[in-house]
């Protein structure tokens, strides 16, 4: 497997929000946003990656699924204890995509809008759901599908870490094959590249670490207004 990886703050942040984490040896790979205009949204995005990876490093005897939810429900509650612990911190959060992998097999868990992302020959499928407050309107039949983007609503999360005591993740696994990527990116590039200029840039002969800054360059060219994480693997 070949991994790129780039955080950046943007080219309108102040500072960068984001964290990830790669533990290729566990197969743990993780982007984690925190929620800007919140105090210690840094400070959340850290304290989850902290959190899960200490999880992974002690837990090794459980099923996927459990331990990720374990995991991300462990670093919820330790972000929400911090944030009433200190007022400086109050209603910091962030956003959480992790994905865990075991030979062919894909666990995700996610819970905000970081999204995942598998290529596979010339298709790009979303694998996780944003939870925004426009993603709920097209639920609702209030929002057209096309017009989320461009939404304002498109930036109001409905869920995320650390904001209430209790979380609720979605999950889903899925079968890598050899030669797919896999995409995790916090929405800083989401926001900038639509899914077929994300399939066009990876789609090059270019080597994953080339691919990974094409991409940074590209939705800082389309403006950069968020702090832009990108995690890319190839199988």
């Amino acid at each position: 497997m070949k991994i790129g990886v780039i955080s950046d703050i943007g080219l309108m942040r102040n500072k960068n929000e984001d964290n990830y984490l790669i533990n290729q040896e566990q197969g743990l790979f993780i982007v984690c946003d925190g929620m800007g205009g919140h105090k210690g949204g840094e400070v959340a995005s850290q304290i989850a990656i902290d959190v899960i990876d200490k999880y992974f490093q002690g837990n090794q005897d459980e099923n996927q699924v459990t331990m990720l939810n374990k995991a991300i429900e462990l670093a919820n509650r330790v972000i929400w204890t911090k944030g009433k612990e200190h007022p400086q911190l109050y209603e910091m959060g962030t956003t959480i995509t992790a994905a865990f992998l075991d030979n062919d097999q894909l666990t995700v868990a996610n819970v905000g809008d970081s999204s995942l992302y598998i290529i596979r020959n010339d298709n790009i499928r979303k694998v996780t759901r944003d939870h925004t407050l426009a993603q709920q309107m097209v639920s609702d039949g209030l929002l057209p599908h096309e017009e989320v983007r461009a939404s304002t609503y498109n930036h109001v999360l409905t869920r995320a870490l650390g904001v209430e005591e209790e979380v609720i993740i979605d999950n889903f696994t899925e079968e890598i094959l050899p030669g797919d990527f896999v995409m995790i990116c916090s929405d800083g590039l989401s926001d900038m590249l639509d899914e077929n200029e994300i399939l066009s840039i990876i789609h090059t002969d270019k080597e994953v670490d080339s691919i990974t800054c094409e991409l940074l360059d590209q939705a800082l060219q389309k403006g950069g207004h968020d702090n832009i994480t990108v995690i890319l693997m190839r199988l």
